[in-house]
């Protein structure tokens, strides 16, 4: 995983980590696919089927657990007006 702190600015990303969120994305995105995607709520689609990718998550909705990582707690912060979460150890 980039590790990126989501609060940098896209101007200070690297070339190369450029290159790991792409690829990170790209594997993240065939394994949600595969699973049916991610069912957070009470939602279920109009054929009652549910997304399992939510058991793949790392830091979603897990404010003040360790981080899977390090053991860091998890915080959340305000990203353009929306709840995110990360380790602000391994996120710098």
């Amino acid at each position: 995983a980039p590790k990126i702190n989501p609060l940098r600015l896209g101007e200070s990303v690297t070339l190369e980590e450029c290159k790991r969120i792409i690829k990170s994305a790209r594997d993240i995105l065939s394994l949600a696919i595969k699973e049916g995607g991610t069912t957070i709520r009470s939602y279920t689609s109009s054929l009652g089927v549910t997304g399992h990718y939510q058991d793949y998550l790392c830091v979603h909705k897990r404010e003040n657990l360790p981080c899977p990582s390090c053991g860091e707690k998890i915080i959340r912060i305000k990203v353009g007006g929306r709840s995110t979460y990360l380790c602000p150890k391994c996120q710098k």
